[in-house]
């Protein structure tokens, strides 16, 4: 029988680290070390999966005006590693960095590592750092498949409190932190009339919801 290859994925140890691939590179490592590093995050789990989510995101998602979210600073820590290696293989070794047994690591587990202390000291907390093996089965190109958010729930709250384009436009205006006096400017009502409009949709959904 024909043997059947294994794709080689970007973080194969033969890949040359360049100015073209570092951000693909890195945006990789940030992934493989927060998947790793998981299962040992305890109490930090949640903390854990959100950054996993925002990371997604900004990989998937990122449009040029945008800003990143807190996560991608694991993107940034690791090409910040990798760019003092322009031209290097994943798989030589760095001297500056050792396994837990005490050999040097090559490029690659040492990129992971530095991204493990650097989580480590964000989540506060300080277990053994992850095997490096077991960051890197969980990625090899698969592709990236962000969560899509379910909305549903809100519209249906929303179809029940809010319930005329005025409580809609006021809701809208406190949602992104305006102040009640500007809200009656810009709609050119009156501020009581901003409160009690707000007190009623308040109203609703405690009748609703609480």
């Amino acid at each position: 029988m024909k043997e059947v290859k294994k794709k080689k994925g970007i973080l194969d140890e033969n890949t040359v680290i360049t100015l073209g691939n570092i951000e693909k590179l890195s945006q990789c490592f940030a992934l493989s070390a927060l998947k790793g590093i998981k299962k040992y995050a305890y109490s930090a789990t949640p903390k854990v999966e959100r950054l996993q989510s925002q990371l997604k995101q900004d990989i998937c998602y990122h449009k040029k005006l945008d800003t990143y979210s807190d996560s991608y600073d694991l993107v940034q820590e690791a090409s910040l590693f990798l760019c003092k290696f322009i031209g290097h293989k994943l798989g030589e070794l760095c001297k500056d960095s050792k396994s837990k047994s005490g050999k040097i690591d090559n490029l690659k587990n040492a990129c992971i590592r530095v991204l493990q202390v650097y989580l480590r000291k964000e989540l506060k907390f300080h277990n053994n750092i992850v095997d490096e093996n077991e960051c890197f089965e969980l990625i090899d190109e698969r592709p990236i498949i962000p969560e899509k958010p379910d909305y549903t729930k809100v519209k249906e709250i929303l179809s029940k409190i809010i319930q005329n384009k005025l409580e809609y436009q006021i809701f809208e205006y406190y949602y992104n932190g305006v102040e009640p006096k500007l809200i009656a400017e810009f709609l050119g009502i009156s501020v009581d009339r901003v409160y009690r409009r707000r007190r009623k949709y308040k109203d609703r959904y405690a009748m609703y919801y609480l």
